[in-house]
């Protein structure tokens, strides 16, 4: 199995932590590689790299973006592009202070702990929100979330056969 994640938003131009980017990464890889899957690490060059993971891909363009995730069995990403690029295969996206219902897609499982951490001004720039980590989910259910995608998806190429 394989599955492509997509770590972080865009860096502030404060120069302080997005208040998007999910802390506890390294316990979903842990968790993940626990279930003998191989993540892939997509972002930008000098982006830092999740501990654990298989390989890291940086820079690539969408089309070789799009490519890599068609061939793997899911996706995971922070409120970022990557939502908005990959339509075609429903994948997990982490949300904490950004509102799903606005800027989500309802084929994605899109985790949100509780609407009472959004921020109130959805539209307002990022740079005025402070990190807050009690925002996001543990990571025990984002892996949760993940592995009922994958066996979603087998089960789908399993039923298109018969």
């Amino acid at each position: 199995m394989q599955i492509v994640i997509s770590p972080w938003a865009r860096t502030m131009r404060n120069g302080k932590a997005n208040p998007k980017n999910y802390p506890y990464w390294k316990a979903v890889v842990e968790k993940l590689k626990k279930q003998d899957i191989h993540i892939i690490q997509i972002g930008r060059a000098g982006e830092k790299i999740i501990e654990g993971v298989g390989e890291m891909i940086t820079d690539s363009p969408l089309e070789e973006l799009e490519r890599l995730i068609d061939k793997s069995d899911t996706w995971i990403a922070v409120d970022n592009f990557l939502q908005h690029l990959i339509t075609s295969k429903p994948g997990v996206v982490i949300w904490a202070l950004s509102d799903p219902l606005i800027f989500g897609y309802p084929q994605n499982t899109n985790i949100l702990i509780s609407r009472g951490w959004l921020k109130p001004r959805q539209f307002d720039i990022w740079e005025v929100e402070e990190f807050n980590p009690k925002a996001f989910p543990k990571p025990d259910q984002v892996v949760e979330e993940v592995m009922k995608l994958i066996k979603k998806g087998k089960d789908d190429k399993t039923n298109s056969i018969s």
